[in-house]
């Protein structure tokens, strides 16, 4: 039970990245992707692939890594470059979600937050990963409105649940 709750977060967390993607930063002029709006991260290409760091490092302590690699080889990459390791590391979300179960919901992770080795379920780390992807996808939007214009992109919890209710 607890696992289906999990499942249909991310199910939506995805879906809902992917919308961001296919149609707000992709339609975009790519010269847009880089300006420096001086808003959380700064511009488009900061924040997305910090966004996909954090996922990257989430996933990584997931599976027991003490040292958490960078998701990208270089140090600043362009549009093409983020949106191929933001496919390849939502693929890897989707792979581990998809074999999630209720036993990996309360497993215990060792992992190190704020220089402090601390021991978590999973369910939390899980957790912060939606969350913060929740936070971030809403500055990206912000970032999108000052740079070309408000969007009307509704990406509700109650609108996804309603629109997939079996």
């Amino acid at each position: 039970m607890k696992s289906n709750i999990v499942r249909t977060v991310f199910a939506y967390q995805l879906y809902e990245d992917r919308r961001l993607w296919d149609e707000v930063i992709m339609p975009l002029d790519e010269s847009l992707f880089y300006v420096d709006t001086g808003y959380s991260w700064g511009s488009l290409q900061r924040e997305s692939a910090h966004v996909i760091d954090a996922m990257h490092g989430y996933m990584q302590r997931l599976h027991g890594s003490k040292q958490i690699a960078k998701a990208f080889a270089v140090d600043n990459p362009d549009r093409a470059q983020v949106r191929e390791r933001w496919d390849a590391v939502e693929a890897e979300w989707r792979s581990y979600i998809a074999r999630f179960d209720d036993r990996e919901f309360d497993r215990l992770v060792d992992t190190v937050y704020r220089d402090t080795l601390v021991s978590v379920p999973v369910w939390q780390l899980v957790f912060q990963v939606f969350n913060h992807n929740t936070l971030h996808r809403a500055e990206i939007l912000q970032i999108v409105a000052a740079l070309a214009a408000p969007l009307d992109f509704d990406s509700s919890f109650a609108r996804y649940c309603i629109r997939n209710a079996e």
